[in-house]
């Protein structure tokens, strides 16, 4: 709960257009209505895999309505990618999985657009077409991008393939303490591809202004990422870019344009826009939205672990492959966590990992909801069961018995402090019952934990003006998606300038006049823009008791700011209203515009001093397996998160819900699947099976206190780090019913059957 010294933070209040997200009043993209706007659509690749040998579009551009038809020879021939420069905006020459954009048209209607897309006559030569990453990294593979060079960092000893990214973790003498284990468990781990499945389709509208400006409407999660690709791709100034945010209707990651370099349509729409000389407006229908969007990427992971007989781990070695599907987009960044993650968060002392993001004829990978951590942490604690059960060793003692210690180092976190691991698993575990629950038949008890670095990265800026009346009006760089925009940023310019909540009013991002940000993502809304919030906000405040010092014959140390009442402290009756004060800046200073900019440096600079306090978490599930049908149903779900300081409880509790559930999809019932093609056979919500409200248990939320974070006030992000532990805990949970450890997801129940039929139980 908030400390005595705080008036806002800490409580639960309501959140900031909640009632016009909840009626559907806020402006989303498809309410757009812009004067004189035709509709777009693209044209995708058919084949995964195939070279492109003619393009005839005549037929297209003759067709009535039609006001423009374009392809890679109409745009600028520039490549963009966020790692690696590998892809075009529209695919020239080559395509590389089915759903890769060829050519684009904007015409009157929606229905004239398809029309002419089915005149668009493009003639391929197909290509061997390769789904399996370690398929493709065989050097018998066909090649996939035959311009980009294999990474210059790899093995001098590996003989691969078609690998964009190569991340090596070491650490001590891995080989010598494995030969000096007294138990080694060795064991393979495998997720697939998974779709975010946001409720609102991805939808991006561009007018070309009359100075040459493009003004563009997006529903995208990082609008100056956006901003950058447009302006790279079309080949024009980032000034003739402005970049307007709609309301977001769900993104988790999968709306990153920009940040991931993925498979966007707002460059598409902007040259569009340009060649027809109308506004363009671009809906993808649900279908073009699961093949063409990133997506969460599969992985296979390789994890053999040295331990000794009491317990203690002592090396641990692994392989990651890591599928970034036919462009590198988000997957060197994502499969480099991944490679990280696979080393644990536990003591170990001696670590080697060698992590290939690897190209295949799938789409692109994306920075879906905690990139790469939900994969490693299916392997690593499922594998921490295995290893406990091969000692003898009760899971929850065997995770205790490695938990580091402050000052202590693990993989990627050079130096500890504050370390809530220890707690979160007891909670979770006193939670659950473990050891005193009486499991009924085919029932099992399952826990799992995870971790999630969140300092690293881009940083962004906030702007707090004060106007008039003493209200306050912020520009940030980030939308709003569920997290800081609506809640914390609010509260934390009241408690600073000491006025109510109601009177903060968080603007939408505008480029053209919002402080530039990376986006909403990384659970960095309250890590990055919290902190430039509380800067520009104590900014503010600084100038405010600058201008009232005089009126009050005080120094602007002594003053504070309580109920819109500028005072001297211990004399209440001393004051100023702090409207008066706002208003008087106009004839000194213009107005009171507070200034505040977070960056790594800075974060860095904390964690150098002080060292690093990551967050951890503890899930625990009690699950029914049906042995007749191999159905799994979750009993109790308990999720136990150190958050540092707690903003607004209630959002840090939906977030966690929302991330858990996000993940218990994944590990029941969620998948991409291909054919042999490449093609996407359930890209429906018919086909493409997501949990219903049946199958979703209650999640007991815990929030664990008093380990201070990077952002402001000592807090943490929770938006990603509650997918990290759900997959194992339900897995561990389902291997203690059953007796049967399944190491493939998902745990659908074809699979648990399949898995109880080949152990004959």
């Amino acid at each position: 709960m908030a400390k005595a010294e705080h008036s806002v933070l800490g409580t639960s209040i309501a959140r900031q257009g909640g009632v016009e997200r909840v009626t559907g009043a806020g402006i989303y993209g498809i309410d757009l209505d812009l004067p004189n706007a035709v509709r777009g659509g693209i044209l995708r690749s058919q084949h995964a895999h195939a070279k492109i040998v003619s393009i005839d579009t005549s037929q297209a551009k003759a067709l009535p309505g039609v006001y423009a038809v374009v392809t890679a020879a109409d745009a600028p021939d520039v490549k963009y990618g966020r790692t690696t420069i590998d892809r075009y905006m529209l695919a020239k020459n080559k395509v590389r999985y089915m759903g890769d954009p060829v050519a684009a048209v904007a015409a009157e209607s929606q229905a004239v657009v398809k029309q002419a897309l089915k005149k668009i006559k493009v003639v391929y030569e197909p290509l061997p077409v390769v789904l399996d990453p370690e398929e493709t990294m065989k050097a018998s593979a066909p090649t996939l991008h035959e311009e980009v060079p294999l990474p210059a960092n790899l093995p001098k000893d590996a003989n691969v393939k078609n690998v964009c990214s190569y991340t090596g973790v070491h650490a001590g003498d891995p080989e010598k303490a494995m030969a000096e284990a007294d138990v080694v468990v060795e064991e393979v781990y495998e997720t697939k591809m998974i779709h975010p499945q946001y409720l609102e389709p991805r939808i991006a509208a561009a007018r070309q202004e009359p100075d040459g400006r493009i003004t563009l409407w997006a529903n995208a999660q990082a609008p100056f990422g956006v901003r950058t690709d447009v302006a790279r791709l079309l080949k024009v100034p980032l000034n003739k870019v402005r970049v307007l945010s709609t309301e977001l209707g769900g993104g988790f990651g999968g709306k990153a344009s920009g940040i991931t370099s993925g498979a966007a349509i707002e460059p598409i729409c902007a040259l569009l826009a340009v060649k027809a000389r109308r506004p363009v407006m671009i809906v993808l229908d649900k279908a073009e939205e699961t093949i063409s969007t990133t997506i969460r990427s599969g992985a296979k992971m390789y994890i053999k672990t040295g331990v000794k007989k009491d317990g203690t781990i002592v090396a641990r070695t692994g392989k990651v492959v890591y599928d970034a599907g036919a462009y590198s987009g988000f997957g060197a960044m994502a499969g480099a966590r991944c490679t990280q993650m696979l080393g644990g968060w536990y003591l170990t002392p001696n670590v080697h990992i060698d992590g290939y993001v690897v190209y295949t004829n799938k789409q692109v990978c994306g920075p879906v909801r905690g990139p790469g951590g939900p994969q490693a942490a299916f392997a690593v604690e499922s594998h921490m069961d295995s290893i406990a059960a091969k000692l003898g060793i009760d899971p929850v003692e065997f995770r205790l018995k490695n938990v580091p210690k402050s000052g202590d180092r693990i993989v990627g976190v050079p130096k500890l402090r504050d370390i809530s691991l220890g707690e979160t698993v007891r909670i979770a575990a006193e939670k659950i019952g473990w050891g005193k629950t009486k499991l009924g038949k085919n029932q099992g008890i399952g826990i799992a934990t995870g971790s999630w670095i969140e300092s690293s990265g881009p940083g962004g800026g906030a702007m707090v003006k004060v106007n008039e009346d003493g209200s306050a009006t912020v520009h940030i760089g980030k939308i709003d998606m569920g997290t800081a925009p609506r809640f914390g940023i609010p509260m934390i310019v009241a408690e600073e300038l000491g006025i109510p909540v109601n009177d903060v009013m968080v603007v939408n991002v505008d480029t053209d006049a919002s402080p530039w940000d990376a986006g909403t993502v990384g659970s960095r809304s309250i890590i990055v823009s919290g902190t430039a919030t509380r800067l520009a906000a104590i900014d503010a405040r600084n100038q405010i008791f600058k201008l009232a010092a005089s009126q009050l014959e005080a120094s602007p140390d002594d003053l504070e700011i309580k109920d819109k009442q500028i005072r001297v402290k211990g004399t209440p009756a001393k004051s100023v209203p702090l409207a008066t004060v706002a208003t008087a800046a106009h004839n000194v200073i213009g107005e009171v515009v507070g200034h505040g900019y977070c960056d790594s440096k800075l974060m860095a600079a904390e964690e150098k001093a002080h060292g690093n306090s990551p967050p951890f978490t503890a899930h625990a599930c009690i699950v029914e397996v049906d042995p007749d049908t191999g159905n799994v149903k979750i009993l109790k779900y308990v999720a136990v998160h150190d958050v540092g300081f707690v903003i607004h409880p209630v959002a840090v509790e939906g977030q966690v819900e929302g991330a858990a559930a996000m993940s218990i999809g994944q590990a029941l019932c969620e998948q991409v699947v291909f054919d042999t093609n490449g093609r996407t056979m359930n890209p429906s919500f018919v086909d493409y099976l997501m949990p219903t409200i049946n199958m979703m248990p209650r999640i007991e939320t815990t929030l664990v206190h008093g380990y201070p974070g990077a952002g402001p006030y000592g807090a943490k992000g929770a938006g990603e780090i509650g997918c990290v532990p759900p997959m194992a805990a339900i897995a561990n949970a389902i291997c203690n019913a059953t007796g049967v450890r399944i190491r493939t997801l998902p745990l659908s129940p074809e699979n648990v059957l399949r898995a109880l039929r080949a152990a004959k139980r």
